[in-house]
């Protein structure tokens, strides 16, 4: 039997693409399964330890100053924290710091509202700069959340 060595037909196809469709439902059945499987529960509460650089401020020592934001009008309080001992003009932020000076309160928190411009928060820091002492005060300025 003699052997046929002639050219050998070739199927020629127009579809050399890879068919990855079985692929994408194989991708899309996994994403399904892990959203299914997963478990949805509220993130666990996360206690942050203290700052290893920097120091917290002792309160006797420091003049306290708050500045809330209400109804779209800033509004200064002599307070830590709290709507006591206000609203008041910047002239009586003036004077309650010079009364802290001779108590040795040479250090200025100034905690506002995170609403409030930053450019209110430097007034408020420049009338509480605006001493009659030589005395060189330093200033904190810390931003409170909004109670939702």
């Amino acid at each position: 039997m003699p052997a046929n060595f002639s050219k050998s037909k070739r199927v020629d196809s127009d579809d050399d693409d890879l068919d990855i469709t079985p692929m994408i439902d194989v991708t899309f059945l996994l994403l399904i399964f892990f959203m299914v499987t997963s478990n949805m529960k509220k993130a666990a509460t996360v206690h942050i330890p203290p700052a290893r650089h920097g120091q917290g401020i002792a309160l006797s020592k420091s003049t306290v100053l708050t500045i809330f934001n209400t109804d779209g009008e800033p509004e200064i309080y002599l307070s830590d924290g709290t709507k006591e001992n206000g609203p008041v003009t910047p002239e009586e932020v003036t004077a309650y710091v010079n009364a802290g000076i001779p108590e040795g309160k040479l250090n200025v928190i100034i905690k506002a509202d995170s609403e409030l411009p930053s450019g209110y928060v430097e007034e408020v820091a420049r009338a509480a700069n605006n001493t009659e002492n030589e005395a060189e005060l330093k200033f904190y300025v810390g931003v409170m959340d909004k109670d939702n």
